[in-house]
């Protein structure tokens, strides 16, 4: 399988937690080659999505939507809105991720239901599988990594650092850079990314820095999201605000 361009080449892309297309809007703007918006953690209820779809579109940003879970409804209904993709969390096995592949391609290549809306109007080739992203973040999924990269329509692989870390008796510290504990995770991420490599699926992973950024893509990571505006625009408006005081 030849893998997908959008996973590759040291790609970063942008992650949204707030209900906000405009905020999206700019997230599209600045360059991000590919965006996610996230159902799972984020503050962005079902109908917000579109919107937010919707302002990607507008700057020609591929988008992606992290699911709540393995859910077909839920997959479906992302779909349904124009997202590019879906990221499915929690993955554990391959029947998982083929389940997460069938929910993303009609019959009879999978199980969605037929009715792609915003896509359709879009004059998209409804048809064209989405992309569907499964994420590697317990002690079963690393257990089973083989199996799953192997499963066909896996179009990459994501991590989840911090589950990653707690999954395996880690602080959430361990993702950092310094001790036995960040070495261990270390190992953690590059034996999921030689893996991924030796089946020739990219790997993404979640970042909370430029740092970790540098730091995951040196550990063989093809793409890297960046933290979540949230968290970025909390540490900005600190950072002004210190600066601002007498």
């Amino acid at each position: 399988m030849t893998p997908d361009p959008l996973f590759t080449g040291d790609a970063v892309g942008g992650w949204l937690q707030l209900p906000s297309p405009a905020v999206a809007e700019i997230a599209g703007s600045v360059g991000f080659d590919l965006v996610c918006v996230d159902t799972q953690h984020g503050l962005i209820g079902d109908d917000t999505v579109l919107g937010m779809l919707q302002a990607l579109s507008a700057t020609g940003t591929p988008s992606l939507v992290r699911v709540p879970g393995h859910g077909a409804e839920g997959i479906g209904r992302a779909l349904d809105r124009g997202a590019d993709g879906v990221i499915v969390p929690l993955v554990d096995t391959a029947e998982q991720a083929a389940a997460a592949v069938a929910a993303c391609r009609y019959p009879p290549d999978g199980v969605r239901s037929f009715g792609p809306v915003r896509p359709s109007w879009q004059g998209r080739d409804v048809f064209a599988p989405p992309r569907t992203v499964v994420m590697v973040e317990t002690v079963a999924a690393v257990a089973n990594l083989a199996d799953i990269v192997a499963v066909d329509g896996v179009a990459a692989v994501f991590v989840g650092p911090s589950d990653l870390a707690l999954a395996h008796g880690l602080p959430l510290a361990a993702q950092g850079d310094g001790g036995p504990e960040s070495d261990r995770h270390a190992e953690l991420v590059s034996g999921i990314a030689a893996v991924c490599a030796g089946a020739g699926v990219p790997v993404g992973i979640y970042c909370d820095s430029p740092a970790h950024v540098r730091r995951f893509r040196a550990l063989g990571c093809t793409f890297t999201m960046l933290a979540a505006e949230q968290a970025i625009l909390r540490s900005v408006l600190a950072e002004k605000l210190a600066d601002a005081r007498p």
